[in-house]
């Protein structure tokens, strides 16, 4: 595909689109500013204090309006909780994050569960069982 403007573009494996080099930009800022955010503050929620959380990436849209957060939590446990309760308090973490990055509109946060480690998972048992019967 050409692109008239010369930027460099990345094929993602999430959402099978072509991300300008803005949008990959954004989102790896964003990724950083929320796991700080998560890290950093305190969230008086139970489950968030009780877990530590992984921001594994960021997919911003074309628009720099939505972007879905992947997260998991560490263990894979409590994913279900975690992330109601990061769905629940997105608002307030957009507000944490507007003084940190320079955009004319914060991109509306949702959170979503990463489950590329699972069906990484899966291929290697499928590997190791292919092996194991030759």
């Amino acid at each position: 595909m050409e692109n008239k403007f010369n930027f460099k573009t990345k094929r993602t494996k999430k959402d099978n689109t072509t991300k300008s080099q803005r949008q990959l930009r954004v989102g790896e800022e964003l990724r950083h500013l929320i796991s700080n955010a998560l890290h950093r503050e305190t969230f008086y929620d139970v489950v968030l204090e009780s877990n530590n959380i992984t921001v594994t990436e960021v997919n911003v849209s074309p628009d720099l309006k939505n972007a879905k957060v992947y997260i998991m939590p560490l263990g894979g446990e409590n994913k279900i909780e975690v992330l109601e309760s990061l769905n629940r308090i997105k608002g307030y973490i957009q507000k944490l994050i507007s003084s940190e990055i320079q955009l004319r509109q914060i991109p509306r946060l949702s959170f979503v569960i990463d489950t590329t480690f699972e069906y990484a998972n899966k291929i290697d048992n499928i590997i190791k069982n292919i092996r194991e019967n030759d």
